[in-house]
């Protein structure tokens, strides 16, 4: 299954678009800015299964924010989702905004039953997301590479058109 933006997804305050090869350096060296003490195995994990990239950035002066990544599970038409937003950006709403015009685009125009994502325990702000741009909490998986518990959650298409009415 391939997510390609035909277009930018815009909100009031956010340009979402897909990631492209030129953004590469760019997001790895601001990535590496953000979390210097890690090696981020983020993109070798996503660089090894069929993922789509989603860039935020500020309309207003067109700075990249934050990043979506999606994975697809053909079989299941489910997609995973891992969100997150640079430091400085936290706290205003935009991943809220972000994962609410991405799930929307999702639902309607893909053959997606349903969207997942997993959040560390300690990750308050990263769980509040998931729950407020709809996503229910399903229950704790044990994540053996980590060797920990991760909280798991999920919004299916006939859950998000009863809270958001698209």
């Amino acid at each position: 299954m391939s997510i390609k933006l035909a277009e930018p997804l815009e909100t009031r305050r956010l340009y979402i678009r897909q990631f492209t090869q030129e953004d590469y350096e760019g997001l790895v060296s601001k990535l590496n800015d953000a979390f210097p003490e890690e090696d981020y195995p983020l993109f070798s994990y996503f660089k090894e299964r069929d993922v789509e990239c989603f860039l935020l950035q500020l309309r207003e002066i067109s700075h990249v924010i934050g990043y979506i990544f999606l994975r697809a599970f053909e079989k299941d038409k489910k997609l995973e989702c891992y969100y997150a937003l640079f430091s400085q950006y936290t706290g205003n709403g935009y991943a809220i905004e972000a994962l609410k015009i991405v799930f929307e685009y999702l639902f309607k125009n893909h053959n997606i039953a349903s969207i997942l994502a997993y959040v560390e325990p300690g990750n308050t702000r990263g769980w509040k997301v998931a729950e407020r741009a709809g996503m229910k909490y399903m229950g704790d998986i044990f994540h053996v590479g980590k060797n920990s518990k991760l909280m798991y959650f999920l919004i299916n298409k006939r859950d998000y058109i009863n809270q958001f009415q698209f």
